[in-house]
């Protein structure tokens, strides 16, 4: 009866497998910040997003994570040390990965150090752990200046030279602007 069993769960996990889509080898990765990333390419790190400046989005991976886990420390033990902040890293392997019903790209980067890491990269590019967070051609938002009474008034004026309002208008203007 266990052969019986063995053989037929045997079968099932061939059936299985015979049906599975082969996953295509992913080498580059369009971003949330307009940049395609391809392997090989170097990311430089911005500064770590924890309270003590660690990285929260580039954790470290490989057999480092099993060798030097604590099971007491949880799950902030992985983070990448604040001391990576500037350097370069080396995408080594592009995956994507389910995450709560998501796609979730992760990169496999190496840092110069004995163990690779991971890097969740649209995750980092949020919270600007990377140095390239901003999308291409964006500018930091400038708040426009306020024109003093004055030139605001002298902006009516022309306006008026103009013929786009009215004398009433005018006046109605100076007056709210001169508080009369």
């Amino acid at each position: 009866m266990k052969q019986v069993f063995l053989l037929l769960l045997l079968l099932i996990g061939m059936i299985g497998n015979g049906f599975a889509q082969p996953k295509q080898k992913q080498t580059e990765y369009l971003a949330s910040n307009g940049i395609t990333y391809h392997i090989g390419d170097t990311i430089k790190m911005g500064h770590g997003t924890d309270p003590q400046g660690n990285f929260m989005y580039v954790q470290k991976g490989g057999w480092a994570k099993v060798v030097f886990s604590e099971p007491s420390q949880g799950s902030s033990q992985y983070n990448l040390d604040r001391s990576f902040a500037g350097s370069g890293a080396i995408i080594k392997k592009i995956r994507t990965e389910k995450y709560h019903k998501l796609d979730r790209v992760i990169f496999t980067v190496g840092l110069g150090s004995i163990s690779n890491c991971d890097m969740y990269i649209d995750d980092a590019i949020a919270s600007c752990e990377i140095a390239d967070c901003k999308k291409k051609g964006e500018v930091a938002a400038v708040a426009p200046a306020t024109l003093s009474p004055a030139d605001e008034l002298a902006k009516y004026k022309k306006l008026l030279d103009q013929g786009a309002i009215s004398k009433a208008e005018y006046d109605a203007m100076k007056k709210k602007l001169l508080n009369l």
